[in-house]
C-alpha cells in the first residue's frame, strides 16, 4: 500500500467533528490509527451491532475499506494520528462511478430568461440536483439565491462563455458546510474526468474549468488564510507542488502515462485534503470566518487558461516538500 497522508495530532479536544460520527474508508482505502497517548476508545460496526476497543500508547488499529467507526470517549490526555493508505491492489483506472453519474445522470434544465431562471432558484427540490443551462450569465442571481437560501443551495460552475453558461446546482436537505462542498468539488471534477476520458470535449472544457476555479479556491482563498492562522506550511508546499503536476499532466491526458500519473495523483490528492487538510483548515481559519466562507461559495469561474497555466503557490521544480 502506499501511503496518501498523515494528520497532525488529534487529542480530544482538537477530534474533528467527522471522527465522532459513523464513517468509513473508501473501497481502496486503508486507515490507521496510531495512539501517542492513551486510552483512547474507539468503536466501529460489524454484524453484531457497536464493538469497542480501548487502545493504549504505542498501539495502533488498521481499519478496513468500508468499516464504519467513529473515535468514542476516553482519557482527556489521549492523543493519537491518523494515516490514509491506499491499496494498489485496485489502483485508480477512471473515477469512481458514482462521482461520474453526478454528472452523467444529473437532469438538464433549461432557463431562457432570468425570469426562468428565478423559477427554477425558487422551486429546486431540497435534496436534489441540476445541470443548469443559460444563454447568458446567471452568477448574480446565484449568489443573491445562495444568500438567501438558508445556506441550502451550492452551485459548481462548468462553462462560462459567449454560447453558454452551465452550472451544476444542488439544493441540500440541510445548510451545505464548506467540508462538504469542498468535497463535492472534488466529485464534480472527478465526474468531469469521466467524461472526459471517453473523448467528451464538452467534459474536458468543464473538466479544466473546474479544476481552475477548485485551485484558485484553495491557492488564493484557503491557504493564504490558513498560513495566516498558523498552519503547515509544510502541507500547503506539497499541495502547490501536486497542483503543479496536476495542471501539467492535464494537458496530457492523451499520453498513457500522463493519464495514469494524473489518476493516481488526483485520487490520493483529493482523499487526503477531504480526510487531513480540509479540517485542519477549517479547525484553524474558517470557524467563525463567514466572509471566507462565503467567498469560497459565491467563487464563479476564473480565465481557465490563466488560472491552470499559473500556480500562485509552490514551485514544482523546487525541492521536495513535505505532504500530509
Amino acid at each position: 500500500m502506499r501511503q496518501l497522508g498523515r494528520s497532525r495530532p488529534y487529542d480530544l479536544a482538537s477530534l474533528p467533528a467527522r471522527l465522532r460520527q459513523w464513517h468509513a474508508p473508501r473501497a481502496n482505502r486503508w486507515e490507521c490509527l496510531q495512539v501517542i497517548r492513551g486510552p483512547l476508545a474507539i468503536q466501529w460496526l460489524d454484524d453484531g451491532g457497536i464493538s469497542d476497543l480501548e487502545l493504549d500508547r504505542g498501539e495502533l488499529r488498521w481499519i478496513a475499506p468500508g468499516t464504519r467507526w467513529r473515535v468514542g470517549d476516553g482519557h482527556a490526555e489521549a492523543s493519537f494520528v491518523l494515516e490514509i493508505h491506499a491499496d494498489d491492489a485496485t489502483a485508480a483506472a477512471a473515477p469512481q462511478a458514482l462521482r461520474a453519474a453526478l454528472l452523467d445522470a444529473a437532469p438538464v434544465i433549461v432557463a431562457a430568461d432570468p425570469a426562468a431562471l428565478s423559477e427554477v432558484l425558487a422551486t429546486l427540490a431540497a435534496g436534489s440536483h441540476c445541470l443548469l443551462r443559460t444563454p447568458f450569465d446567471p452568477s448574480a442571481s446565484i449568489r443573491a439565491a445562495l444568500d438567501a437560501g438558508a445556506g441550502a443551495l451550492g452551485w459548481h460552475p462548468l462553462q462560462a462563455d459567449e454560447a453558454e453558461h452551465v452550472v451544476l446546482l444542488v439544493h441540500a436537505s440541510q445548510p451545505i458546510g464548506l467540508l462538504e462542498y469542498l468535497g463535492r468539488d472534488h466529485a464534480v471534477i472527478e465526474a468531469a474526468l469521466a467524461g472526459a476520458l471517453r473523448g467528451d470535449a464538452q467534459r474536458m472544457r468543464w473538466l479544466r474549468n473546474a479544476l481552475a476555479r477548485h485551485l484558485v479556491i484553495e491557492e488564493q482563498l484557503l491557504f493564504p488564510a490558513y498560513l495566516a492562522a498558523g498552519g503547515r506550511a509544510g502541507w500547503v508546499r506539497g499541495l502547490c507542488n501536486e497542483h503543479a503536476l496536476l495542471r501539467r499532466d492535464l494537458e496530457r491526458l492523451h499520453d498513457a502515462g500522463a493519464r495514469r500519473r494524473f489518476l493516481l495523483l488526483l485520487d490520493g490528492h483529493d482523499e487526503k485534503e477531504e480526510q487531513i487538510v480540509y479540517p485542519d483548515i477549517i479547525a484553524r481559519a474558517v470557524a467563525g470566518d463567514d466572509a471566507l466562507t462565503r467567498a469560497v461559495l459565491h467563487l464563479a469561474l476564473p480565465a481557465a487558461s490563466g488560472a491552470l497555466a499559473t500556480a500562485t503557490h509552490g514551485n514544482s521544480t523546487g525541492p521536495a516538500a513535505s505532504t500530509p
